[in-house]
């Protein structure tokens, strides 16, 4: 498979590369006070960039000086992988390949490290200060020193600036090379210069994992949540090292209300105690009314769920996807919420529901363990999963009806 998409206007990559060996040599956490929703303990998250994390925020503030029609909009830098959300004009520039910057990225920020490497002895510091070497950097400016301010601000350009320079020098040395090879300089490995098949591709690095993964143009619904789940990636963070157990995926989980359902099987992830309640109620708002028509059951499912009760569904109709917006709003409320797709072994909850699994509030079901998940490669490379997925989630309202009790 390839990687397509219209190249006109603009385009959304949201791209995650990871550190070879989940290595966290990039930043670390911090917890800071919030008077917000941040999460189940009070606390948000904020990455304190090590060295090498300075590194790869010059190197994404650098992306926009080397390729003018592209900008990076959102990122975090996490201690042992990064998120990005790459935006291309190709109104502007048809010939703005993702991928291949991604690849660059990847050397230039190996680069970088080596030269360090190179002048400290294996040291910490970050991105080389000062000077010229290949056009790369320059100088600090006359009376820098006086204000502490004016010179940090100096110092995140130049190193901006020398990161620039390593990517015009990446891009141009990936470009010298004949397809399959590779380019050796200075002990480095530089990525290959075709983009691969499907959305993961190889980025051979050694501050970097062999691929990393890129998912593509977004409707503005999705664009707001990709960028949520970058803002809040810090915070879940947090949430998970908190709260290890409750974001274990549980394989054929045994209990008494699901004997019944045998053979088929539920995996879960969350906050499991809650399967144990008798409260369970269905909750099924049809698509065939608006979300202003289902105002009367909306009111009725969280006031339910505010004295006890637990509401099941998959949560899919617009109706739906409202009460479960008001359900996370109401702090006492715990729900059940379904799948149409399996459970993965490193399955990622999105940013709302980590907060809500961190609270204690939310556990995740799935009865299907036979189809990936939509947008996965595993998706893309069955021909029937798509159909497996649709059925799937006429299914759910059947198991719901039945894990409550109604069939």
């Amino acid at each position: 498979m390839k990687l397509e998409y219209a190249k006109r206007g603009l385009q959304f990559f949201f791209v995650t590369l990871v550190v070879a060996e989940r290595r966290q040599v990039l930043s670390s956490i911090a917890e800071l006070e919030s008077s917000g929703k941040a999460g189940a303990s009070g606390r948000a998250g904020r990455p304190a960039l090590l060295p090498l994390g300075e590194i790869v925020a010059a190197a994404l503030r650098a992306i926009h000086r080397v390729w003018p029609a592209v900008t990076i909009s959102d990122y975090v830098v996490m201690p042992d992988h990064l998120h990005f959300l790459l935006i291309a004009d190709y109104n502007r520039d048809q010939g703005i390949a993702p991928l291949f910057i991604a690849h660059r990225f990847a050397d230039a920020v190996e680069m970088a490290q080596a030269l360090v490497e190179e002048r400290n002895g294996r040291g910490s510091a970050p991105v080389p200060e000062g000077g010229q070497r290949n056009g790369r950097g320059s100088a600090p400016h006359p009376g820098e020193g006086s204000d502490p301010g004016r010179a940090a601000g100096a110092l995140a350009e130049r190193r901006v600036e020398f990161m620039a320079g390593l990517l015009r020098e990446a891009a141009a040395a990936a470009r010298e090379v004949a397809p399959g090879e590779l380019k050796v300089a200075r002990g480095l490995r530089f990525g290959e210069r075709r983009g691969g098949a499907g959305a993961r591709v190889p980025v051979r690095s050694v501050v970097f994992a062999r691929d990393c993964y890129i998912e593509l143009s977004f409707d503005s619904r999705q664009l707001k949540a990709v960028r949520r789940y970058i803002k809040l990636n810090p915070a879940r963070a947090i949430w998970k090292a908190r709260h290890p157990d409750l974001f274990i995926c549980y394989r054929a989980i045994k209990s008494e209300r699901f004997a019944a359902f045998a053979p088929r099987r539920f995996d879960a992830i969350g906050a499991l105690p809650i399967l144990g309640s008798p409260f369970f109620f269905h909750v099924r708002l049809t698509l065939k009314k608006t979300v202003a028509e289902h105002e009367a059951a909306i009111q009725e499912i969280v006031e339910k769920a505010r004295h006890g009760m637990v509401p099941v569904s998959g949560f899919i109709s617009p109706g739906e996807k409202e009460a479960l917006r008001r359900l996370k709003a109401e702090p006492s409320a715990r729900f059940v919420k379904l799948l149409p797709h399996a459970l993965p072994a490193r399955y990622d909850p999105s940013a709302e529901d980590s907060r809500e699994i961190a609270a204690g509030r939310l556990v995740i079901l799935s009865a299907f363990p036979d189809t990936p998940a939509v947008g996965s490669p595993a998706m893309k490379r069955d021909p029937a999963a798509s159909h497996r997925f649709r059925q799937n989630c006429l299914a759910m309202n059947d198991l719901a009806a039945k894990l409550c009790g109604e069939r």
